[in-house]
């Protein structure tokens, strides 16, 4: 039974950082949701982090926080923004930010057009472009490994669909907070 992960963290205009998680299965159902409690970096934080704090609040304590919290330890990650593929060095965890292309397409489902090291695209299902993947490394991304799940669930749902329920979530929990 296949299962994607999507990861996304956004930054709050009152300087709290807010994350969300969300696991679906092979038909997009849920199965797991984790969002964090805003984080609101410190004084002390802001002036010692200068302009990384925003990377390591997003990275470091949510992003890992989140993945840590997780039960789906085996899911592929769709993160939200290219930041949050620094979690790479933090977890063993395949990442990657997926986007939809105007590509032709490739030829059969599971064909690659490298682009470069950390970008490639790739044919999912026989009814749409292909879908770009922007990885931190092969090490973390198996490509060989992970594209069969994506494969698998690209056949029954919109891949990009989950992270939009991952943003509302977010915007939600804000609102109830704020």
């Amino acid at each position: 039974m296949a299962s994607l992960t999507y990861l996304d963290v956004v930054a709050l205009s009152n300087d709290c950082f807010l994350g969300g998680l969300l696991t679906v299965n092979e038909l997009g159902l849920p199965t797991e949701f984790h969002y964090s409690d805003p984080i609101r970096p410190s004084k002390l934080q802001l002036s010692l982090y200068g302009s990384t704090l925003g990377r390591y609040v997003m990275v470091d304590v949510v992003g890992k926080g989140l993945l840590d919290a997780s039960q789906a330890r085996n899911a592929p990650v769709v993160v939200g923004h290219s930041d949050l593929l620094g979690l790479a060095t933090k977890t063993k965890r395949a990442l990657c930010k997926l986007t939809t292309t105007n590509l032709r397409f490739l030829g059969e489902v599971g064909e690659i057009k490298e682009s470069n090291a950390e970008e490639f695209a790739a044919q999912l299902n026989d009814v749409q472009s292909p879908y770009s993947f922007r990885i931190f490394d092969r090490v973390n991304f198996p490509v060989d490994q992970v594209l069969p799940v994506f494969i698998e669930c690209a056949v029954r749902f919109d891949l990009l669909e989950p992270m939009s329920r991952v943003k509302r979530t977010l915007e939600a929990v804000q609102h109830d907070d704020g």
